[in-house]
């Protein structure tokens, strides 16, 4: 049985003049390899992709191949676009660059936007038809509406390329559909809330914004899972949760706290901090945040605070 597999849509380092850091960016991808957490490269949200230029764009897969390929997994998380021809265009971007395998979301919705079932499945038949690569599909409300699981399991039975289906922000009745109505190999990756049932009935591993700040908490939970300790993957798993709960407070959007926490903790990339249309918070928010943190006690988060010269919380 093939070990289970952890991947992270990581961020993207920037500069203080707010271009692309490329020393940084490498720095920041030596954490996952040492993890051993596949990569996503260029996510429109959380790898603040929409807000690259296409030369851009192409240095951070050709960075991320560079520097992980051969070590760990190495894929492209395509910015989601309104139409096939430009996710087509994307797509062939990463490819020529060398990621493993590209990641595909349903059309983009805009401007009330939401694709029927004909349209869905016409845009992905466009899409998949013109890509001969491995290809993960992305069953994710995030891109303005939910991607209907017999849409996703048509496209896995049609098309042999699909390699994998990330389910985000779908419970656990989507998998077992999906397993039951693909009928061949494919990988399912999970988030890690709720995951011990799903690991259980044959997810291939987690997916998670998080691992950006707690790689090494997220492998850990993964490898005490897989060696049946589960008393302490619940340990884990409960640093991870309590990670998630604090979080939230800043999100929909996950790319605010991650950018946060390079900067509070002074992780590589973190001295850029974020583009527009996001910014970084005020003083005194970032201090209630660094605080909020620093309590959380979650091991790896008190190592990273230790490195970056924090005072303990009181």
């Amino acid at each position: 049985m093939a070990s289970l597999e952890c991947f992270c849509r990581v961020a993207t380092a920037f500069s203080k003049d707010g271009g692309l850091d490329e020393a940084a960016f490498r720095s920041w991808l030596d954490r996952f390899i040492d993890a051993r957490i596949g990569v996503y490269l260029g996510s429109g949200g959380i790898g603040e992709g929409h807000t690259l230029t296409r030369d851009e764009l192409r240095r951070v897969y050709e960075i991320g191949v560079d520097h992980c390929k051969g070590k760990i997994p190495v894929y492209a998380n395509i910015p989601e676009q309104f139409t096939a021809r430009d996710t087509i265009d994307q797509a062939k971007l990463a490819i020529a660059c060398g990621v493993e395998a590209v990641n595909v979301y349903g059309a983009e919705g805009r401007h009330e936007f939401e694709a029927t079932d004909h349209e869905l499945t016409a845009y992905f038949d466009t899409v998949l038809s013109a890509i001969d690569h491995p290809v993960t599909l992305a069953a994710q409300p995030g891109i303005g509406y939910p991607v209907k699981a017999p849409i996703i399991a048509e496209m896995c039975r049609k098309y042999p390329q699909v390699s994998a289906v990330n389910l985000t922000g779908v419970n656990d009745s989507y998998f077992l559909y999906l397993r039951e109505a693909v009928q061949r190999d494919v990988a399912y990756y999970v988030t890690v809330t709720g995951s011990m049932n799903m690991l259980v009935l044959g997810a291939a591993g987690l997916l998670g914004a998080e691992m950006n700040i707690i790689p090494k908490t997220y492998r850990l939970y993964l490898d005490l899972f897989e060696q049946g300790r589960l008393q302490q993957a619940g340990l884990v798993y409960a640093d991870i949760k309590r990670y998630i709960d604090y979080t939230a407070r800043w999100n929909p959007a996950p790319t605010r706290w991650i950018k946060m926490a390079m900067v509070a903790l002074k992780l590589p990339g973190g001295a850029g901090g974020i583009r527009e249309p996001y910014m970084i918070p005020p003083e005194a928010e970032m201090r209630e945040f660094t605080d909020g943190l620093l309590r959380l006690r979650v091991p790896e988060i008190d190592d990273l605070a230790r490195a970056a010269g924090l005072p303990a919380p009181e």
